[in-house]
């Protein structure tokens, strides 16, 4: 989720891939995604329902925002994570 000030936020979404680490991964290939100062960055597993993108603000408290998407738009038959991180500064 981008900060951008002046639209507000912007999401962008990196490309899934299916398969079951371990036993069906298929061929990883890396994507790179620059981040600026203000981004708000979520990872989720396949436990957190699809739609839970339509909720995100890159202005929630990080720490909030992973506790209601869990909460919310856990799966409830599979075992569920929620990262979510905003980078607050550059070190020069």
């Amino acid at each position: 989720m981008r900060n951008d000030t002046k639209k507000g936020s912007v999401q962008e979404v990196l490309l899934l891939r299916a398969g079951v680490v371990g036993s069906q991964l298929p061929p990883l290939q890396a994507a790179v995604l620059p981040i600026a100062q203000g981004d708000t960055l979520f990872f989720v597993t396949d436990g957190i329902r699809n739609d839970f993108g339509e909720s995100l603000s890159a202005r929630e408290n990080p720490q909030r925002a992973a506790d209601r998407i869990l909460k919310r738009y856990g799966a409830g038959n599979d075992d569920a994570l929620v990262l979510v991180s905003r980078l607050t500064g550059i070190r020069p």
